[in-house]
C-alpha cells in the first residue's frame, strides 16, 4: 500500500494533469512543484515529477524550462547517489538546482509524519 507521501504525490500529479488538460498552466506548475517536493526523496517519483515538468514545458514551447528539465533529469540520479537533494526545492527551472527552500507547512507536516513512521518501523 502506498505511503501517505506517495498518495499525496499522486493526488498532486492528478490535479496537475487536470489543469494541464484545461491549459491552466500556472495551476499545473504549482501542483507539479508540490509533487516534486513530496517525491524528491523517492527516486522513481522524483524522476516522474521532472518528466511531467518536461512534458508541461513542451506543451508551452518553453525552451528555457525544457532545457532546465532535461538537465534535472540527468542530474537526479547523481543527486540520489550523492545524497545532494535540496529539501523543499520545487524542481522547476525558476529555482537553482541545488537551492533548498522552505517546505510548505501542509507538506512539511506530511513529510515529517512519514519520517517519524519510518523511524518507528
Amino acid at each position: 500500500m502506498p505511503s501517505a507521501v506517495e498518495q499525496a504525490f499522486h493526488a498532486e500529479v492528478k490535479q496537475a494533469l487536470q489543469a494541464r488538460y484545461q491549459q491552466n498552466w500556472s495551476e499545473a506548475w504549482s501542483h507539479l512543484e508540490r509533487a516534486h517536493i513530496l517525491g524528491q526523496q523517492l527516486f522513481i517519483l522524483h524522476m516522474q515529477s521532472h518528466w511531467l515538468m518536461l512534458k508541461l514545458a513542451a506543451d508551452q514551447s518553453n525552451w528555457t524550462e525544457i532545457r532546465g528539465q532535461l538537465l534535472r533529469l540527468l542530474l537526479t540520479p547523481v543527486g540520489h547517489l550523492t545524497g545532494r537533494l535540496p529539501l523543499g526545492n520545487p524542481g522547476s527551472s525558476r529555482y537553482p538546482v541545488l537551492q533548498p527552500l522552505p517546505v510548505p507547512d501542509d507538506l512539511q507536516s506530511l513529510l515529517s509524519g512519514t519520517k517519524k513512521q519510518d523511524h518507528q518501523g
